[in-house]
């Protein structure tokens, strides 16, 4: 696609628009940015381009296309005004996809970062492969700093929602459970983005297909599938792992726990399969490879006592998974800002290792009244105090695990602030207990 001399407008300076404008500016276009927070203009070093100080329909004159942050929600206003001229929107995704080749593309709604890390890591024992997408590094800056790396892009439901033709060589849709209701509104509307990853690929590229969720391609693409219980490519046997018949790795040899985790690391061999990296190469990888910070991770044991951090769940079925993969009796903390999810569905599944659960938080309330008297549960205004109470209740061969089930913005920026401060608490109680 040739935009030299085009105008093109970037909706939303978050990292991924910051890094839109810069290769707008490498391919020649003239670059126009909006953001609602007029305050951020301080704070972003941008050149080459004009910052739009009040947008109306005049601000869309001219314009050839638009570039949207995946902040961005469909139905904002401005995006109705630019939908009215009929000028195209692209997501950042789908843009800088169209100057790439070897994308390989991970979407779901629990494990992509895991996954992306893991077939990254694979892939970089015989190509040059970067991780990027909706981890902190945008495909943007992945195009003008890492050209001739193969993509491996961890995709968003947001960064789907304006992605026509986002076209990736091998794409997966790891599972789909109620998230991001807020924003999708419903479940079906969401699962329809987790699926559009599909829409574009042809008889000549791949889908990686979990047949346990049984989400399958809309065109007929070539696939690989994959499945802890059913015969497919990749499965599980007596312990095992095997790829085509040829058993590839003892899952008691795995520093990843969790029937979650299994689930991420055959869908990694599915995606190496195809990129024919070495058998040897992927079981040397998997053996050494450590789950991702703040995803059912260790912290440290005091008196006994086990905790467990899994601040990177942000929804039902990701903290279901972390108590699951969880040995013994469990105190669950479990908290945050509203997402608009049934927490009705997290009490109906919760196993009963879980002896205690500590609510914290602005859904502290919703969590209450969900539990229904289903198990013991207390209410904290805020993580800090959620913690103390756990520690105070715990008794010697307890876990106390931080899988909030909620995203973190009524007290923290982001999972990983919170993960974060969980970690110093833990670090705080050791510390009085010498």
């Amino acid at each position: 696609m040739k935009v030299k001399n085009k105008n093109a407008l970037v909706y939303g300076l978050s990292v991924s628009g910051e890094w839109a404008v810069k290769l707008l500016n490498k391919l020649g276009a003239n670059v126009y940015v909006y953001d609602d927070d007029k305050e951020i203009y301080k704070n972003k070093n941008l050149t080459n381009c004009f910052l739009v100080q009040n947008f109306d329909e005049n601000a869309v004159k001219g314009l050839d296309f638009v570039i949207v942050s995946p902040s961005i929600d469909k139905d904002n206003p401005i995006l109705k005004i630019i939908d009215k001229e009929k000028i195209r929107v692209y997501s950042e995704i789908e843009f800088a996809s169209l100057y790439c080749k070897n994308i390989l593309a991970v979407t779901g709604t629990n494990g992509k970062t895991t996954t992306v890390e893991l077939i990254t890591a694979i892939l970089n024992t015989k190509y040059n492969a970067i991780a990027c997408g909706n981890i902190g590094y945008p495909l943007s800056r992945a195009v003008l700093e890492n050209k001739h790396a193969i993509k491996v892009v961890e995709v968003s439901s947001f960064m789907l929602e304006h992605a026509q033709e986002f076209h990736p060589y091998i794409a997966t849709v790891l599972n789909v459970e109620p998230d991001h209701l807020v924003r999708h509104k419903t479940y079906d509307e969401y699962f329809k983005l987790k699926r559009s990853i599909f829409s574009n690929l042809s008889s000549t590229d791949y889908a990686v297909v979990n047949l346990d969720k049984n989400i399958h391609p809309n065109k007929n693409a070539m696939t690989i599938t994959y499945s802890q219980t059913h015969s497919a490519d990749v499965y599980l046997k007596n312990g095992y792992i095997y790829l085509h018949q040829r058993q590839l790795i003892a899952i008691n040899k795995l520093k990843m726990k969790g029937k979650h985790n299994i689930q991420n690391i055959m869908c990694a061999i599915c995606f190496a399969n195809i990129m024919k990296v070495p058998d040897s190469d992927i079981v040397k990888t998997l053996l050494a490879f450590t789950p991702d910070e703040f995803r059912c991770q260790f912290v440290g044991k005091v008196e006994n006592v086990t905790f467990i951090n899994d601040s990177k769940s942000t929804n039902i079925a990701s903290c279901l998974a972390c108590v699951e993969a969880v040995r013994g009796a469990i105190i669950l903390l479990v908290g945050g800002s509203f997402k608009g999810l049934d927490y009705t569905e997290l009490f109906k599944k919760l196993p009963h290792k879980v002896k205690s659960l500590v609510a914290f938080g602005e859904i502290a309330d919703s969590l209450i009244e969900a539990n229904n008297n289903s198990f013991p549960i207390t209410a904290c205004s805020n993580l800090s105090k959620a913690f103390d109470y756990a520690v105070s209740i715990a008794k010697s061969g307890d876990s106390v695990v931080l899988s909030p089930a909620s995203a973190s913005y009524d007290e923290f920026k982001n999972y990983k602030e919170r993960g974060r401060a969980f970690n110093i608490k833990v670090q705080e109680y050791e510390h009085q207990k010498k």
